[in-house]
């Protein structure tokens, strides 16, 4: 039986997974690593942790899936976006790997504005000028860290780190290059323009290839070392959202939407439009000809987390939404604002802090619960309600993640948004996203990836309630009104 390997490097953990050609999903693994927070606004983590960890994760799958290694026919990575480490000729570190939750690069993100204003930085990279991408890092690695910087033969992001482990080649994709604020989105390459102005070596850079591409095979100490074949392929993979995407099923007009730590909401389009008020950024797409527009909440299921492991840390997550139930739509006037590391799209304003509003002597614990379930539902359909302004149609949702095992929560979100919404029944569709891609490159799928089975089956089905509906427009827009007074004032 052929089977297929995905590697999902997430922000704090590595998973591996093992797959059937058809979804089937036959074991699996997950290891956790830390992040280094050494001073604020510093966040690091260990590439050498993230490599040991991907073999032991690797190993631990195959004995998972009780089978042999030398059925995995290809494999490929999917990757957290944006977080690099320096190597060195011989491909060692030279640093810790800066993470993309990183803001240490504010001064240097403010040095590109001056050379760029927001409008042609937007249009040529589908980006705003922020702390979190590369090249500001790279700027401030630069001038704080010259040693390093000088000794640096590539920058490689955590997918372009394993590949580099499992194969020996520099290789990056273009979801992962789009993520930098070095690349040119109209041009599906990294800018030339952008390199010369901020003196960066491309040559540092890995090359950019489409995902789903052979980068070879394994490297035989590898292959010996894991108990795979020396023929299996490793294909580009792609960044963890947009492979998420894929192995969600992702398709013009529909939204998928992550119910991770953050929430991603994807669409799909077929050329590279930009948002005219620069509110969702734009990244090519894990698949050849399309492009994702990509809103994101910082904090989705990561505020969840925060409130059960703050306020709850004795119950479940279960025991939390059936808490949430017993509290009416509108949680008796609370609303919770989720920017718990600053706002991410639309709003963008790295110093906005989350709050609750609206506590009072009649508020109950559900009702606490449930505002911030709503408060992350109310930041997923103003995205939407922007990414449908853009002229994209978004006929239905499809949810996958932790979060997204929550029939309460799912329901909750086909509400407040005012979409038909379908859930996964895999948690971790990244690594299912990866194993498509690896298909591809081994020639075990057709040319058109989108057409690939879903991971797993659908969990459940979900419509909006026409009464709860309507409730929650007024509450909505009660919601929007106070978030405003919160930007303005930070």
């Amino acid at each position: 039986m052929d089977t297929l390997l995905g590697i999902d490097l997430g922000t704090t953990g590595i998973k591996a997974a093992i797959c059937t050609p058809d979804g089937h999903l036959l074991g699996d693994s997950y290891l956790e690593y830390p992040l280094i927070r050494p001073e604020p606004g510093v966040v690091e983590q260990d590439a050498d942790l993230w490599w040991a960890l991907a073999q032991d994760a690797i190993r631990q799958a195959i004995l998972a899936a009780q089978v042999q290694g030398d059925t995995i026919q290809a494999l490929s990575v999917s990757s957290q976006g944006i977080s690099f480490v320096p190597v060195d000729k011989a491909g060692r570190t030279l640093s810790q790997s800066i993470n993309w939750l990183d803001t240490r690069a504010t001064a240097e993100a403010a040095t590109i504005r001056q050379q760029y204003s927001d409008a042609d930085l937007f249009k040529l990279t589908g980006k705003r000028a922020s702390p979190s991408y590369v090249l500001p890092k790279l700027l401030w690695l630069r001038d704080h860290d010259s040693q390093t910087y000088r000794r640096t033969h590539k920058f490689l992001m955590g997918h372009d780190f394993l590949v580099f482990k499992l194969t020996g080649e520099y290789v990056t994709d273009h979801s992962m290059a789009g993520g930098t604020l070095l690349y040119a989105i109209a041009d599906l390459a990294w800018s030339g323009e952008l390199a010369d102005a901020f003196q960066i070596d491309i040559g540092q850079l890995p090359a950019v290839e489409w995902s789903g591409a052979p980068v070879g095979t394994l490297k035989p100490d590898v292959a010996q070392e894991l108990g795979l074949s020396k023929k299996a392929v490793v294909a580009v993979g792609g960044q963890d959202q947009k492979c998420a995407a894929l192995g969600a099923n992702i398709r013009p007009g529909v939204a998928t939407v992550s119910l991770g730590t953050a929430s991603a909401i994807s669409c799909l389009t077929d050329q590279p439009l930009l948002d005219p008020g620069r509110r969702i950024p734009t990244f090519p797409f894990v698949v050849r000809g399309l492009w994702d527009l990509e809103g994101v909440v910082s904090t989705a299921g990561g505020a969840f987390r925060w409130l059960k492991e703050t306020l709850f840390p004795e119950a479940s997550y279960d025991t939390l939404a059936g808490m949430a139930s017993h509290s009416l739509p509108g949680a008796n006037g609370v609303r919770f604002y989720p920017h718990l590391s600053g706002a991410g799209s639309p709003h963008w304003q790295a110093g906005v802090w989350g709050a609750f509003s609206g506590l009072s002597l009649a508020v109950t614990a559900g009702d606490i619960v449930r505002s911030v379930l709503e408060g992350v539902a109310f930041q997923i359909r103003e995205n939407l309600e922007i990414i449908e302004d853009i002229d994209i149609p978004i006929e239905e949702l499809i949810l996958f993640g932790g979060g997204a095992q929550s029939p309460f929560w799912s329901q909750m979100i086909s509400d407040i948004a005012g979409k038909p919404a379908s859930a996964t029944g895999m948690v971790d569709v990244a690594n299912w996203g990866a194993c498509v891609l690896a298909g591809a490159a081994a020639g075990i799928f057709g040319g058109d990836i989108l057409a690939q089975p879903a991971a797993g089956d659908v969990l459940g089905r979900w419509s909006p309630r026409p009464d709860l509906a309507a409730r929650y427009d007024e509450v909505y827009q009660q919601y929007r009104a106070f978030e405003e007074r919160l930007l303005n004032e930070a």
